[in-house]
């Protein structure tokens, strides 16, 4: 939580500065709604229900480990607990299928500040409709290749249902990893790193149908085709401390939201596609690195182009960071000054 602060600290002092340059970032829009219920104090994943117009988000470190079902109009409905799981740092939610097509919810226990966790988690849920109850998990525990990195971003591909954890790095790109094919719930199961993602990366989804990937970070929100696509931009309202991005149900629309008592969320357009040819979905369980008949095998890596792009958005996050960090040197400066002149 301290680093999470410093961060946004950071963040607003170089605002300040780099703001108006950023603008077109977040359009001006009216909330969807706001979170009446003061339990949801720090809002950090949202996602649609497959039943009916609510909503699903959870609280991240400090919480017990449950979830709130949330109506059009911000009242909660309904609270569900993962009765003996933990939360350690529930970062980000996503939606999804089991074998039988039957809807899942999945919470990402990866939030690592002070980067000691030796293992991260995910725990899928049937996905509940009904009154405040205690649910039923099952937990999948991960491990970094190359040590602990704090996260906040969950994909889950629906044509695969794989699941993706995007780091979040505060003055550089961070790293998007991806899961084995069929996790074990039982044993650790390693991550395999297979791109970057922008600094300050807080949320992520895929588009129901699998053809789209948006993320989420503090000044602003893109889009690709695919992991490890090219990034574009993503014009949404960003709420203060935005934590939580999810495509509605439909496709049409991204619903986005931040952290905070009473915190708002908001509905902006689906990215549009840029490529005339769409993404083939690739079947369940098969390694994104297969090859699929009659099409080029994909590379694990990032293209030249996706590489391109993650510099690109990467540097302007790079400056906004560096200004906000010499705007709160500058400000302990002044601090200390004035305390010793007392």
């Amino acid at each position: 939580m301290r680093t999470r602060a410093a961060a946004a600290l950071v963040l607003a002092a170089g605002l300040c500065v780099a703001g108006p340059a950023l603008a077109a970032t977040a359009p001006a829009s009216s909330a969807l709604f706001t979170y009446r219920d003061p339990a949801i104090n720090e809002s950090s994943g949202i996602a649609p229900s497959s039943f009916d117009d609510t909503v699903y988000t959870q609280n991240d470190s400090g919480d017990a480990a449950r979830f709130f079902r949330v109506d059009a109009r911000g009242n909660t409905i309904a609270v569900y607990t993962l009765r003996g799981a933990s939360n350690v740092d529930w970062e980000d939610m996503a939606t999804g299928d089991d074998a039988a097509g039957e809807p899942v919810l999945y919470f990402a226990d990866i939030g690592d500040n002070d980067h000691n966790r030796k293992e991260i988690a995910v725990y899928a849920v049937p996905e509940p409709h009904g009154p405040s109850a205690d649910v039923t998990w099952t937990r999948y525990r991960f491990t970094y290749p190359d040590g602990p990195h704090d996260a906040e971003a969950l994909l889950v591909d629906p044509r695969t249902r794989r699941i993706y954890i995007a780091t979040k790095e505060l003055l550089k790109n961070g790293k998007v990893y991806e899961a084995p094919a069929s996790p074990s719930p039982t044993d650790v199961n390693p991550l395999t790193s297979i791109g970057t993602d922008p600094p300050l990366t807080t949320s992520g989804d895929f588009a129901p149908d699998g053809s789209r990937v948006v993320l989420l970070t503090y000044v602003g929100a893109i889009w690709a085709d695919d992991v490890g696509a090219p990034w574009h931009r993503l014009d949404v309202p960003l709420p203060p401390q935005a934590e939580a991005i999810a495509y509605t149900h439909d496709g049409s629309s991204v619903l986005v939201g931040g952290e905070g008592r009473h915190s708002a969320v908001y509905r902006a357009p689906a990215p549009e596609p840029r490529s005339p040819t769409s993404t083939s979905p690739k079947p369940a369980g098969q390694p994104s690195d297969a090859a699929t008949p009659g099409a080029a095998a994909p590379s694990a890596q990032p293209s030249a182009s996706s590489q391109s792009h993650a510099r690109e958005w990467g540097s302007r996050m790079l400056v906004i960071a560096i200004i906000g960090v010499f705007a709160l040197l500058l400000v302990a400066i002044f601090v200390v000054c004035r305390r010793r002149n007392r």
